[in-house]
């Protein structure tokens, strides 16, 4: 019998380089077929004005696109959670959250595109510095608003009941000097059975986030370790490091496709119709990157386990609160090199395990 673990996310990583090859193939046709000019030519006799010939254009992408993933996206967040009994929401739940999410995901795009062409068309010889750095502010802006704002509007907030469980996690901040204005917890199990704990935020916005399939599910000292573990992330400023890296990465790869750009393909590259090349060159480059960005977050994920394990001195309740995590969502203890170089962001189950093992304060 296979494994359903196994089985769970090789169907979950097949979804995603079906969606990757359908991005592929219809930005290209979009392209190599001029529809991307005729889109721009048929959005330019409605407006005069090119922010909102811009707005238009890049709206009709995103509704196609998000047209074109819907059976798959239906499959992999709605049908696949549901086999395997992780969902606790019924379609119209689902597709509502999917709405959310869409809608969400459009006004980011369109900010993004729009100052982006906007920088473009105002700075071609160092647009890419600008644009470097639209990209820091807007996920600087994003993460600031993200636990007051986004969050709420997919969960709420809910406080928390067990006064052992408040005392215990106020007593940990007080041990480490982090001020605590109160425990953030949140309704997930209306969406699925999976445990989840998580930062976000940055300066006054930072909390630390609880769900409560994790408050449920897991003993005292295994919630512990996962504040404490959130906590490390605090400590290290991790949020804020990752969120520079990041915008550093992007800033490599919009000078590399701008030294491409003006050598190599010799096109206008404000003009919108030419967005089908500049979109397969960075996710291009995205893909290649995304090898490096995993490897630094697991490194702030296992200095953040060192962090926890150092604080509470509790491995043994370390290592169950990892393993029942890994059961209760299924995930591959030893998922192999190459899917864990492109796929994981946090270190596999197994390597966790084996730190905590062999941890010594």
């Amino acid at each position: 019998m296979s494994d359903p673990s196994k089985v769970y996310n090789r169907v979950k990583y097949i979804c995603f380089f079906v969606g990757l090859f359908l991005d592929v193939l219809v930005i290209s046709l979009f392209y190599l077929s001029r529809a991307s000019f005729g889109l721009r030519d048929f959005c330019t006799n409605f407006f005069s004005n090119i922010f909102l010939i811009q707005t238009m254009y890049f709206s009709l992408i995103y509704v196609g696109l998000s047209l074109i993933h819907l059976p798959l996206d239906i499959f992999v967040g709605f049908i696949w959670e549901h086999k395997y009994q992780f969902s606790t929401q019924n379609f119209r739940q689902w597709l509502i959250d999917d709405l959310k999410r869409f809608g969400l995901g459009l006004i980011i795009f369109l900010i993004t595109m729009n100052g982006l062409y906007i920088i473009l068309s105002q700075f071609s010889d160092k647009w890419w510095v600008l644009a470097g750095l639209f990209w820091l502010f807007l996920t600087i802006f994003l993460a600031r608003i993200t636990p007051q704002f986004i969050i709420p509007l997919f969960l709420k907030y809910k406080a928390v009941e067990d006064q052992n469980l408040r005392q215990s996690i106020f007593s940990l901040f007080q041990e480490c000097r982090v001020p605590l204005r109160d425990i953030h917890l949140v309704n997930l199990s209306s969406k699925t059975k999976k445990p989840n704990a998580f930062m976000c935020g940055l300066g006054k916005s930072r909390r630390v986030i609880l769900s409560d399939t994790l408050v449920d599910n897991f003993s005292l000292p295994e919630i512990e370790t996962v504040v404490a573990h959130e906590l490390g992330h605090y400590k290290h400023h991790d949020i804020l490091v990752l969120t520079v890296l990041n915008a550093l990465v992007v800033l490599g790869g919009l000078w590399g496709i701008d030294r491409f750009w003006k050598t190599v393909l010799q096109v206008p590259l404000a003009d919108m119709a030419y967005f089908p090349l500049l979109a397969l060159l960075f996710g291009l480059f995205g893909f290649v990157t995304m090898p490096f960005l995993n490897a630094v977050s697991r490194y702030c994920e296992i200095q953040a386990d060192r962090f926890s394990l150092r604080v509470t001195q509790k491995p043994t309740d370390f290592i169950s609160m990892i393993q029942k995590l890994g059961e209760m969502t299924l995930a591959e203890f030893e998922p192999g090199w190459l899917k864990e170089t492109f796929f994981y962001d946090h270190p596999p189950i197994i390597k966790r395990i084996k730190f905590a093992e062999s941890f010594t304060s």
